[in-house]
C-alpha cells in the first residue's frame, strides 16, 4: 500500500493509491533480473559450464532445433540428463552470484547516498541563508511545512542559476533536500500565492514519501545498467558470434535474451515514468486541499493541433515523460475520476513485469535446489509475482469501484483492464521464452491465449468483490476488506502461475500424452476387469491426462479456490447497520461530488444456497447408486493396492460432483441479477462441499453398511483411508478446478446472453432477502465459510507436508526422476526425427563418448583386467579354490557399471545403440553368473562353480568385444563427420 497522504489531520483517501506497490514491483524486477544475469555470467566466466554437450549426447540436433524433440529427450532420459548437468554443467558455488548481487546492492546504496551530493554540486546550489538575510523565506517555509504536516523541516538550498519558477526535492524521505530555483525566488514578491503553491506541491511529495522510493529506484537501475547488464550482454555477444561462426541454428535463446534486456529497459522506464506522473497528480491534489492556488504551478496547456496521427504520437511521447501534461493536471484537480481510473499502460506493464519476476525468481535458484525444494521455490516465486499483480491491479480496481459507488456512476466490470493485463502477460511470456527450449516461439502459441482469458477473469472477480464489499462494509476503513480480497485473488492467481511455469510450459513445446501408451499404462497401474468397463475406462483415459497435468504441482489450489468464494460469501454474514458507512466520511473529502451510497440489499440466501443444497443431495444419490448397482464395477476393491474398482469409484464421484455443481451454477447464474460471478462461484463450490459429504462418510465408515462397502468388509472408524488415498486427492483437486473454471464460463455466458439485444432486462429493484430470518442469513454463510476454509487448509497442509517430507533427500530425488522417466517412456508422444547430417551425428556420438560413454566402457575393461590378473595368479601359483573369492568385488563393480549404463544416455546412433544394448546385457549376465559361481564355491560345489565361472567369463569377453565394436563405430561416425 502507498504511504500516507492527505492533510496533517490524516489520510482522506479510502485506500492508498498503489504507487508504492508499483515502485516495489520495479525494485523486485530489477533485483531478480540482476540475480539471474549474474548467475549466468558466473556460469560463463567462473565455472565454464556448458550444457550443450548434454543435449548432443541426448540426441538433440542443433541444426534443426525442435522443442518437442528436446522435451521428449529430456523427459525420456531424465536421469542421464540430470546426471550430465550435475557433472558437466554445474553452476558456480552459490556464494559467487550471491556475492555479486550483494555487491550490486551495495553499489546501489552507495549511489543512492551520493546522489544528493552529486545533484547539489552539479547545480552549484547555495544554502538558503545566503539569500534569505531577513529570514522571511524561512518563515514561509515553516508555515507551509506546518500546513502539510511535515514535522521536520528539510534542508533548503537555492539554485541561483535556474531561471525556472519551480523547485525540486531530492535526497531521501527521512532527510530531504528542497532546492528552490532562482526564478521562483524572484516570483515570490510579485506572486506570493504562486510561490506558496509551488512549495505546497513539493512538501506534498515529502509528506507522501515519494523521495526515497524514486531515487532508490533510480540508483538501482543505474547500477544495473552499469554493472549487471554489460557483462551479460558481452557473454551473449560471444555466444552469438561463436554460434554464427560454427553455423549453429541454436540462436533463439541468446537472441531472445538480448531482446529481453531491451524490453526490460523500456518496461522499467515506462513504469517509472507512469508512477511519477501519478505521484504528481496526488501531490497536486494534496496541495490544493491545503489551500494552494492551482494557477501557481500550472502552465498553459498546449493547443491541440495537427491530425489524429500527430495527436497519437504526442500521446505516445507523453508516456515516456515523468511529468503529466498541464491540461491533465488541471483536470485532475476538479475531477477525481482520472486519479481513481484504471488505465491500460499500468495494467500492461504489471502483467509483463509479473511474468518476468516469476520467470527470474524461478530460474535463478533452480540449479542449486533439489527436486522437491524446487517445487517450493516455484510456489514462492508464483506468490511473489501474483502478489505484485494483486497489489497493483487489485488496488486500482478497488479505487475505481469506490469512486464509481460514491459518485453514483456505474462501477467498472474489470474486463478491459483484464484484457490489458493479459496482453502484458502474453508479451512477457513471449519475450522471456516461456514454453520454448530451442525455438524462438512456442510450438503451441495458442496456449498463450489463456492469459487473455485469465487476466479478465481475475479482474472481473476483483471488481465484483470490490463492489460487494464497498456496498456492505461498515468499518471505519476499507483496508481490511481490501487486503483480504487481494490476498484471496493473489492466492488463486499464484496457483495458475505455479501450474503454468511448472507444467503448462511443457505443453507449449508440443508435448502431450500418447493415447495408446497412456491407456496401456492405465491398465498396468490399475489392474482389474478392464474388459467389462471399456467405455468408462476409455473416458477415464481421455480425461486423466488433463487431470494429471492440471492437478499436479499446485498443492494450494483447494485453499485458493475456497478463498475465491468464501471471501465474497462472508459479506452475507455481516450485520446490516443503518446510515452511511464510516469509511465514506474521509473519502468524501478526496472525491469531488461524492454522495452517500444508496442502501442495497444482497440477494437472499435462499436463492443462492437452496439449489446448491439440492444438487449436493443429488450427488449423494449418484454415489450411493454407483455402490448399489453391480454393473458399475466399484465393489470388491482391494484395500492394499490400486485397482479398477477404486478407479471407477473416483471417476463416478468426479462425474457426480461436476454435474451437480454445474447444474447449481447454471441455476444460480440465471437467477442472479447482481454479483453474478460471485453468486455462481458460491453456488457451485457449495455443491461440491455438500456433495463430498457422501464419499467422505462412506470411506470413513467403510464396511459398516454391507451393500455400500468399497474396500472393507468389517465396520470401523477409518479416518486415514481418505488421507492415504493419493488418487482421491488428485481427483478432488481436479474436480475443484474444473468446477471453478465451469463457474466462470457459465457466469460469462449468461452475462453475454443477457447483454444481447432484445434480451436485456431492466435494472431490478432491490430484491427482498427472502423469508429466512436475520440469524439464518448470517449463520449459514458463516458456517459455510468456516467449513470450507477448514477443509481447504487441512488439505493444503497435508499436501505441503508431503512435498516437504523428502525435500532434502537426494535418494528420493533420484527415485522420483527414475519413476518419472519410466512413466514418460510409456506415455510420451511418438515423434519422427528427420535425417541427421554426418557432422551433427559425429558431434552427438562424440559428446556421448566424452561425457560418460567411454568411461563406462573403460570401467568394464578394468574389471576384466583385474579378474584376469587374479586368474593368472590362481593358475600359476596353484591357489586353492577359495582364492577365487577375490573376484567378487570386480563382479559387483561390473554390476554397478551396468546400472550406471542403464541410467546413461542412449547412443545417438542406431547401429551403435544396438551394440550398446547387447553390451549392457552381456555385462549384466557377467555379474549374475559370477554371483552364482561364488555361491556354488561357498557351498563346495566346485563343478557347478567352474561351469558358472566359465559362462561369466564368456559373457565378459563378449561384452568387451562389443565395447571395442562401439569404439570402432563411434570413430567411424566421427571420421564421416569430419572430426
Amino acid at each position: 500500500m502507498a504511504a500516507d497522504t492527505g492533510t496533517a489531520c490524516g489520510d482522506t483517501r479510502p485506500v492508498g493509491d498503489g504507487t508504492t506497490v508499483r515502485f516495489a514491483v520495479l525494485v523486485i524486477l530489477i533485483l531478480a533480473t540482476s540475480g539471474l544475469m549474474l548467475m549466468y555470467v558466473a556460469i560463463w566466466w567462473v565455472s565454464h559450464a556448458d550444457s550443450s554437450g548434454c543435449g548432443l549426447a541426448a540426441g538433440l540436433d542443433p541444426s534443426h532445433p525442435s522443442d518437442l524433440q528436446a522435451a521428449v529427450s529430456q523427459i525420456n532420459q531424465g536421469m542421464a540428463y540430470a546426471n550430465c548437468q550435475r557433472r558437466f554443467a554445474q553452476p558456480p558455488p552459490w556464494w559467487v552470484p550471491v556475492s555479486w548481487l550483494a555487491l550490486l546492492a551495495a553499489a546501489a546504496v552507495a549511489l543512492f547516498g551520493s546522489l544528493p551530493v552529486w545533484k547539489a554540486r552539479r547545480s552549484r546550489v547555495v544554502p538558503l541563508a545566503a539569500v534569505d538575510g531577513d529570514g522571511e523565506i524561512r518563515r514561509v517555509l515553516e508555515e507551509v511545512a506546518s500546513v502539510a504536516g511535515v514535522a521536520r523541516m528539510p534542508r533548503v538550498v537555492v539554485d541561483p542559476a535556474a531561471a525556472s519558477v519551480g523547485a525540486l526535492v531530492f535526497g531521501r524521505t527521512g532527510k530531504p533536500v528542497l532546492s528552490l530555483h532562482g526564478g521562483l525566488l524572484a516570483r515570490r514578491v510579485r506572486d506570493p500565492e504562486g510561490f506558496r503553491a509551488v512549495l505546497l506541491h513539493e512538501f506534498a511529495h515529502i509528506r507522501n514519501g515519494d523521495i526515497t522510493l524514486t531515487y532508490a529506484t533510480v540508483a538501482l537501475w543505474r547500477v544495473f545498467l552499469a554493472l549487471a547488464a554489460p557483462p551479460y550482454l558481452v557473454g551473449l555477444a560471444m555466444i552469438l558470434f561463436n554460434g554464427l561462426r560454427s553455423g549453429s541454428r541454436l540462436l533463439a535463446v541468446p537472441s531472445r535474451s538480448v531482446l529481453l534486456v531491451a524490453f526490460l529497459t523500456a518496461l522499467v522506464y515506462l513504469a517509472r515514468s507512469d508512477v511519477l506522473r501519478s505521484r504528481e497528480f496526488h501531490a497536486d491534489r494534496a496541495a490544493a486541499r491545503w489551500g494552494a492556488d492551482p494557477r501557481g504551478w500550472h502552465g498553459t496547456a498546449p493547443a491541440k493541433r495537427g491530425g489524429v496521427l500527430t495527436r497519437e504520437l504526442a500521446t505516445f511521447a507523453g508516456l515516456w515523460r515523468p511529468h503529466p501534461r498541464w491540461d491533465l493536471r488541471q483536470d485532475a484537480l476538479t475531477d477525481a475520476g482520472p486519479v481513481y481510473g484504471v488505465f491500460a499502460l499500468p495494467m500492461f506493464l504489471t502483467g509483463a513485469g509479473a511474468v518476468l519476476i516469476n520467470t527470474q525468481l524461478l530460474a535463478a535458484p533452480m540449479p542449486y535446489v533439489q527436486y522437491t525444494v524446487g517445487q517450493l521455490v516455484g510456489q514462492a516465486a508464483a506468490l511473489v509475482a501474483a502478489g505484485t499483480v494483486a497489489g497493483v491491479v487489485g488496488t486500482a480496481l478497488w479505487r475505481a469501484v469506490i469512486h464509481a459507488v460514491l459518485t453514483g456512476r456505474r462501477p467498472p466490470s474489470g474486463i478491459r483492464a483484464g484484457l490489458w493485463l493479459g496482453a502484458g502477460m502474453t508479451v512477457g511470456n513471449l519475450v522471456s521464452g516461456q514454453g520454448t527450449i530451442a525455438q524462438f516461439f512456442p510450438s503451441r502459441s495458442t496456449l498463450l491465449l489463456q492469459f487473455l482469458l485469465g487476466g479478465p477473469a481475475f479482474t472481473w472477480w476483483t471488481a465484483q468483490c470490490a463492489q460487494l464489499w464497498v456496498r456492505t462494509w461498515r468499518g471505519r476503513t476499507l483496508r481490511p476488506a481490501l487486503v483480504v480480497s487481494l490476498v484471496a485473488g493473489g492466492l488463486a492467481l499464484a496457483q495458475w502461475f505455479t501450474w503454468w511455469h511448472g507444467y503448462g510450459v511443457r505443453l507449449a513445446t508440443g508435448w502431450w500424452y500418447d493415447p495408446a501408451g497412456f491407456r496401456q499404462w492405465l491398465e498396468q497401474v490399475y489392474p482389474g476387469p478392464a474388459a467389462d468397463h471399456r467405455t468408462m475406462l476409455s473416458a477415464i483415459a481421455l480425461v486423466s491426462p488433463f487431470m494429471l497435468n492440471l492437478a499436479q504441482g499446485v498443492p494450494l489450489v483447494g485453499l485458493a479456490v475456497a478463498a475465491l468464494w468464501v471471501v465474497p460469501l462472508a459479506a452475507w454474514a455481516l450485520r446490516p447497520r443503518p446510515g452511511a458507512p464510516p469509511w465514506t466520511r474521509g473519502a468524501a473529502r478526496d472525491i469531488e461530488g461524492a454522495v452517500e451510497p444508496p442502501a442495497e440489499a444482497l440477494p437472499g440466501m435462499r436463492r443462492v444456497m437452496l439449489p446448491s443444497l439440492l444438487c449436493g443431495v443429488g450427488c449423494w444419490a449418484v454415489v450411493v447408486a454407483v455402490l448399489l448397482i453391480p454393473q458399475a464395477g466399484v465393489s470388491g476393491a482391494d484395500p492394499r493396492r490400486a485397482g479398477v474398482p477404486g478407479l471407477l469409484f473416483l471417476a463416478w464421484t468426479f462425474v457426480a460432483l461436476t454435474a451437480a455443481a454445474l447444474t447449481a451454477a447454471v441455476v444460480a447464474a440465471v437467477r442472479a441479477d447482481r454479483y453474478r460471478l460471485l453468486v455462481t462461484l458460491a453456488a457451485a463450490q457449495t455443491t461440491v462441499l455438500v456433495g463430498l459429504a457422501a464419499p467422505v462418510a462412506l470411506l470413513t465408515f467403510d464396511g459398516c453398511v454391507d451393500r455400500l462397502s468399497l474396500f472393507e468388509s468389517s465396520c470401523g472408524w477409518r479416518p486415514g483411508r481418505l488421507a492415504g488415498w493419493t488418487d482421491s486427492h488428485t481427483v478432488l483437486d481436479f474436480a475443484v478446478m474444473t468446477v471453478t473454471v465451469a463457474a466462470f464460463v457459465v457466469a460469462a455466458t449468461v452475462s453475454a446472453v443477457r447483454r444481447a439485444p432484445g434480451l436485456r432486462r431492466r435494472p431490478a429493484s432491490p430484491a427482498p432477502r427472502g423469508r429466512e430470518g436475520p440469524r439464518v442469513r448470517r449463520v449459514l454463510p458463516a458456517a459455510l465459510c468456516v467449513l470450507a476454509l477448514t477443509v481447504s487448509a487441512a488439505r493444503a497442509a497435508h499436501q505441503e507436508e508431503v512435498v516437504a517430507a523428502s525435500s532434502d533427500v537426494r535418494h528420493w530425488q533420484e527415485s522420483a526422476l527414475r519413476d518419472s522417466q519410466e512413466q514418460a517412456r510409456k506415455v510420451q508422444p511418438r515423434i519422427r526425427t528427420g535425417p541427421v547430417s554426418p557432422r551433427i551425428r559425429a558431434m552427438q556420438v562424440n559428446a556421448w563418448s566424452r561425457l560418460g560413454g567411454e568411461e563406462l566402457l573403460k570401467r568394464v575393461r578394468r574389471e576384466r583386467d583385474g579378474i584376469a590378473a587374479i586368474g593368472r595368479v590362481f593358475v600359476a601359483e596353484k591357489k586353492p579354490p577359495s582364492y577365487l573369492d577375490r573376484i567378487r568385488p570386480n563382479c559387483e563393480r561390473i554390476g554397478r557399471t551396468v546400472l550406471d549404463a542403464v541410467s546413461y544416455f542412449d547412443v545417438p546412433d542406431p547401429q551403435a545403440q544396438k551394440l550398446w544394448e547387447r553390451f549392457m546385457l552381456n555385462a549384466a549376465y557377467t555379474t549374475l553368473n559370477c554371483r552364482k559361481a561364488l555361491a556354488h564355491l561357498d557351498a563346495d560345489r566346485l563343478k557347478e562353480a567352474h561351469d558358472a565361472l566359465g559362462t561369466s567369463f564368456r559373457e565378459l569377453r563378449a561384452a568387451c568385444l562389443l565395447g571395442e565394436a562401439i569404439d570402432s563405430r563411434i570413430k567411424a561416425v566421427e571420421r564421416a563427420g569430419g572430426m
